[in-house]
């Protein structure tokens, strides 16, 4: 069994059936009042949350908590649980009384009441990450600051289906770490794990989903990438999220974007540099730095130094704030501004290699006839038109406010394999579907109107030229047909329903945790309007797409 609380004074921690309420108290606690209260869930420890403010206690308990067998297992004679006028027993089965799992705690000293809620997530799985110093502080303070830990999930059957050990737990994200009390995490497990059959890898991101009052905007975007076959396209799964025992809300699985036969599979050239280079010789190394261009002087370089790549495009600002713990990276002649994310140490030559070939790849979608004027060859040699296509239907769709301008990945593969730039999958889809805030513009909420993904005040110059390219329209069109207009239909006909029969109970659970955040970003009160807004945007935005597009 895992860590258990443990507190000086009256404290016995029984387990009576699947779920066992404990209420702890000690002398301190006493003094101040204060109850802290915790369940048994399998071998989980579930402490309950105290909102700001009020005398309100909830315990939010996973789905697959049986709630028939929930009884008082123990609490101190100092205080008597009642429901209503009814005085609870010692071990009695709560769901055997009249109530809908609220219940009152009165201290026989004070006469002063708590009020204890108890609410249960269905049909998803529950993860139970332990951080190494027991708390979240540091981690919610600095994202740069990251500590090990523990992870287990149990689904919602409540079988373990992974239990693995955590190398780094960290904070992650830019808007969404900065602006929000939820935060999303970061973490890497010590081995290579697929968590809830994701597939192998060693990083994982939590996404908080903190500004979508939906939650699903993520994975409906993820779904329709897949759909349209964008290549190493991957859903996640949404989860039940306790850290140190306390519940932190509804969040989205998913794997991060990174090299990998189960992520993204193309040549590692990392892997390959890891034959001579460790970490600490990196860091050793001397910085090679221009004004458009930072790598590493290494003496050995891989055999073959065309591939593959892993490029982030980033916000010039973020690109320059970054820069100083920043492995590689290189800027364009239009000043895209590009984060090398695999390697990420690039030795001189290859990071003067990627920046030239990007270079070269660029000058080519820019022109009007779509031929570098360097090299004559046409843009189609450079990038992988159908991957081009596909991202830019997903980030037009869906008016992703960050479409092609950041978490906007990139890879390219060995030239012996295939010499071409892909469009990777996309990330962060929780700014778009007519989801914005107000320093956004207002173009982004709007379901009319063709953007080229040129409205940010950051916007790419890739996109808006691939546009203008007859070739490029016209996979545009073919694909819009063929992949994402049927998807769309099925969205609207079936599938946003079963999102919000799902996820119902554990977006309830995720409300009331997070009320106070949510009270500052959306604009509807209630879920229910938050999807009627979300249906009507996809509904009219297809109207429009498709009388562009088809008609």
């Amino acid at each position: 069994m895992r860590q258990m609380i443990i507190k000086a004074g009256i404290c016995i921690l029984a387990f009576m059936g699947v779920v066992g309420l404990v209420i702890l108290e000690n002398e301190e606690e006493l003094l101040s009042r204060q109850l802290e209260i915790s369940v048994v869930a399998g071998k989980e420890v579930i402490t309950a949350w105290k909102q700001d403010g009020e005398d309100n206690y909830y315990l939010f308990l996973p789905s697959y908590a049986e709630m028939e067998n929930l009884r008082l297992t123990s609490y101190s004679a100092e205080f008597i649980v009642k429901e209503g006028n009814y005085l609870m027993e010692q071990g009695e089965l709560l769901g055997q009384l009249p109530m809908e799992y609220s219940i009152s705690c009165v201290s026989e000293h004070t006469g002063e009441e708590f009020s204890l809620y108890i609410m249960k997530s269905e049909n998803l799985p529950a993860v139970f990450l332990d951080t190494n110093s027991g708390t979240l502080e540091q981690i919610q303070a600095d994202k740069e600051y990251e500590e090990s830990g523990e992870l287990v999930i149990i689904d919602e059957k409540g079988n373990v289906q992974t239990d693995v050990g955590l190398s780094s737990v960290k904070g992650r994200g830019n808007t969404s770490f900065n602006n929000y009390e939820k935060k999303p995490f970061a973490v890497t497990t010590q081995a290579e794990s697929s968590l809830l059959g994701l597939g192998a890898g060693r990083e994982y991101a939590f996404i908080s989903n903190a500004s979508e009052p939906t939650l699903i905007r993520n994975d409906i975007m993820r779904a329709m990438e897949e759909a349209m076959g964008i290549p190493y396209a991957k859903r996640g799964k949404f989860v039940d999220l306790y850290v140190n025992q306390e519940y932190q809300g509804n969040y989205y699985l998913c794997p991060a974007v990174e090299l990998g036969e189960d992520r993204i599979d193309i040549t590692n050239t990392e892997l390959a540099m890891e034959l001579f280079y460790s970490k600490d010789s990196y860091d050793s190394a001397l910085n090679y730095e221009t004004a458009d261009k930072k790598g590493k002087i290494l003496e050995v370089n891989p055999k073959d130094i065309t591939g593959g790549y892993l490029v982030e495009r980033e916000l010039g600002l973020r690109y320059k704030a970054d820069y100083e713990v920043m492995g590689s990276g290189f800027i364009t002649g239009t000043k895209e501004h590009f984060v090398v994310k695999s390697p990420k140490y690039c030795s001189v030559e290859q990071i003067e290699y990627l920046a030239d070939y990007f270079e070269e790849a660029e000058q080519a979608i820019l022109q009007q006839d779509g031929k570098n004027p360097n090299t004559d060859r046409y843009y189609t040699d450079y990038i992988d038109m159908d991957s081009f296509v596909k991202k830019y239907l997903a980030e037009e769709i869906s008016k992703n406010y960050d479409g092609g301008v950041t978490s906007s990945y990139f890879y390219k593969d060995s030239d012996l394999i295939d010499s071409r730039i892909y469009a990777a999958p996309g990330w962060d889809y929780d700014m778009s579907l007519g989801n914005y805030v107000d320093w956004m513009e207002e173009f982004s909420g709007e379901p009319k109107g063709i953007s080229k993904l040129a409205h940010h005040t950051y916007a790419t110059s890739w996109f808006p030229a691939l546009y203008e390219k007859e070739d490029f329209y016209q996979k545009v069109i073919q694909y819009y047909k063929e992949y994402a207009e049927p998807f769309l239909d099925k969205l609207l006909t079936e599938e946003l329903n079963e999102y919000y029969v799902t996820l119902q109970a554990s977006a309830e659970m995720n409300h009331v945790r997070w009320a106070q955040e949510l009270a500052k970003n959306p604009y509807y009160e209630n879920r229910e309007d938050s999807f009627e807004q979300l249906t009507t945007f996809v509904a009219q935005r297809k109207e429009f797409l498709d009388g562009v597009w088809l008609e």
